[in-house]
């Protein structure tokens, strides 16, 4: 759900900053002022400082210095006063201390009150996904909530409303993605928007409140309409609220479209299949395998919307193949067992349900999500039946045209629930396999 990788400066960075870009002179100009100086020198010592609790210590030597002047309308006080809170782990108090600075310096030095933003955001961000990951909702909701009074930031609205929600504020997850719409970030990332909108819109109409989910999404649609993830959604609605001829007409666009990537098309077909429209659904990930014939996803989609279409026969092949690729994936023996039910071989697919049955390990999850530079993630969770001790899993990654480009053998424990891996490739991958497993 949350996204890492956000880097902060550290503290000794930051006193670097105020050295180099001018906090004592250069771009931008403060009077002189003794408390801050006292307090500036002491955070310099934060390059000695070998542990956290060395640089606890500087700080509170900087607070102590600076709580002589704490009052003064010199707008350096301020900036240091945040500076120090923050490393301390005081945000509110440092929220206030650089609205106080905001409010009194120069426009020429909004640059240092900026960065003490963005570094108290990144703290945040990662204290938020920390906690995510320790499944401490409520302290991962705090964080990324106090993370937008510093800087205000779609990443981590869309944490927060999605916390909401998963713990059942469904209105307070509403009024955050309305937040971060009302909030109009410059240059906000495109996917973090989309993501924005389509949350609030599925929130909205699941709350019922329709006509405001229409109006989320054609105010969006009014400057970006070429987005068909956000045109599927919307056509949703639409035919929910009976104005089937319009979404008709938006499905039937859609489907004529010949200029989607692979991404795209899968994004469509799931819109296609949240609102039960499973033949288009099945033309569109048919058509996200026209783009790559190898991911995984694409492959799993395709099979499951013909199946619900009522198209087994088709694509038997191609579920038996996926048990094939992924010999323990839940999801691929249950594809085929009801492709081959659908089809009325009930024998076949009682012995596709026994041989599922019987494997040692059932996998719940597995994924291979690109990353930057040539980088791909692979995850994969799964529920141990009968296996014991370390075991190996040999994993194999295909290009574009199905060519075996790397290979990777994983040792975990039977145990261990998951495991992720990282893998490097100069070739872009297009998807991955893997085998039986070996002790």
């Amino acid at each position: 759900m949350v996204r890492t990788g956000a880097r902060a400066a550290t503290a000794a960075t930051l006193a670097s900053i105020f050295t180099s870009a001018g906090l004592f002179g250069q771009e931008c100009e403060f009077d002189a002022n003794s408390a801050a100086s006292t307090a500036s020198e002491a955070i310099q010592r934060l390059t000695e400082a070998p542990t956290a609790a060395d640089s606890t210590t500087i700080f509170e030597e900087a607070w102590a210095a600076l709580g002589s002047d704490l009052d003064s309308d010199n707008p350096v006080v301020p900036l240091l006063g945040a500076q120090i809170q923050i490393g301390l782990g005081n945000f509110p108090a440092a929220v206030e201390f650089l609205d106080r600075y905001d409010a009194t310096a120069a426009p020429e030095c909004m640059m240092h009150g900026q960065a003490q933003r963005y570094n108290a955001w990144v703290r945040l961000y990662n204290q938020g996904v920390t906690a995510y990951g320790a499944s401490d909702y409520e302290t991962a909701l705090d964080a990324f909530v106090l993370a937008n009074d510093f800087n205000p930031d779609l990443r981590t609205y869309s944490n927060a409303a999605l916390l909401q929600s998963q713990l059942g504020d469904n209105a307070g997850a509403i009024e955050t993605y309305q937040a971060a719409l009302a909030a109009d970030i410059p240059d906000a990332d495109t996917e973090s928007l989309r993501g924005i909108v389509r949350g609030l819109g599925e929130m909205l109409a699941a709350e019922g409140r329709a006509d405001e989910a229409l109006q989320t999404y054609r105010d969006y649609l009014a400057g970006n309409p070429d987005d068909v993830v956000i045109q599927i959604q919307y056509a949703g609605v639409l035919a929910d609220e009976g104005q089937a001829e319009e979404s008709a007409a938006i499905y039937a666009e859609t489907l004529e479209r010949a200029d989607l990537t692979y991404q795209q098309w899968l994004e469509v077909g799931v819109g296609f299949y949240n609102a039960q429209n499973f033949p288009d659904a099945a033309t569109a990930f048919a058509n996200a395998r026209e783009g790559n014939a190898y991911s995984k996803e694409a492959m799993e989609n395709y099979v499951n919307a013909s199946i619900q279409s009522g198209r087994p026969g088709p694509v038997i092949a191609l579920a038996d193949t996926l048990t094939q690729w992924y010999p323990y994936d839940a999801l691929a023996h249950q594809l085929k067992f009801q492709a081959l039910g659908r089809a009325e071989m009930n024998e076949q697919a009682m012995e596709a349900m026994g041989v599922e049955q019987e494997l040692p390990l059932s996998v719940t999850f597995a994924q291979m999500a690109p990353a930057a530079n040539g980088r791909y993630i692979v995850q994969l969770a799964f529920t141990n039946r009968t296996a014991s001790g370390t075991l190996q899993m040999a994993f194999e990654f295909v290009d574009a045209g199905g060519q075996v480009v790397t290979e990777h053998t994983q040792a975990f424990g039977a145990d261990s629930g998951s495991f992720t891996f990282e893998i490097q490739s100069d070739v872009p991958l297009a998807g991955f396999r893997y085998g039986t497993i070996g002790g």
